[in-house]
């Protein structure tokens, strides 16, 4: 019983350890982000508030890099992490090509001002 609890504990470990190193490596790729809008739209007693950047992404490896296997957050200084709401497509759909660069529109939304805070852009693999 106890040799199975073991194989059981060791399975699990490199498992985990498996995922781990089949991340997808973002080190090489850089983001310029420009803000650019800071917008607000109500309809009644519904609000909407957005915050968009002018992004370029910048590969500085000799790889390609396909973006399809990473997104965009917005971060605020205080660690608030905010979804990206729309996508210029050729920033997230291409294959970045090595030393190569694809630049677009990122727009950041919320219901509450809170999205006037982001002051940084990243990309990473933690798309959900």
């Amino acid at each position: 019983m106890k040799r199975n609890s073991l194989f059981a504990a060791i399975v699990a470990a490199s498992l985990g350890f498996s995922a781990t190193v089949l991340a997808a490596d973002v080190s090489g790729v850089t983001v310029y982000a420009t803000q650019k809008e800071m917008k607000s739209r109500s309809a009644g007693d519904l609000s909407n508030f957005g915050k968009t950047f002018d992004i370029t992404l910048k590969n500085t490896t000799d790889k390609s890099v396909d973006l399809k296997d990473f997104c965009l957050k917005g971060y605020s200084s205080d660690g608030k992490e905010f979804p990206v709401d729309r996508v210029a497509a050729r920033l997230m759909s291409e294959k970045l090509k090595p030393l190569g660069k694809v630049r677009g529109l990122v727009i950041f939304s919320a219901a509450d001002d809170s999205v006037f805070s982001i002051n940084q852009v990243k990309i990473t693999d933690t798309c959900k």
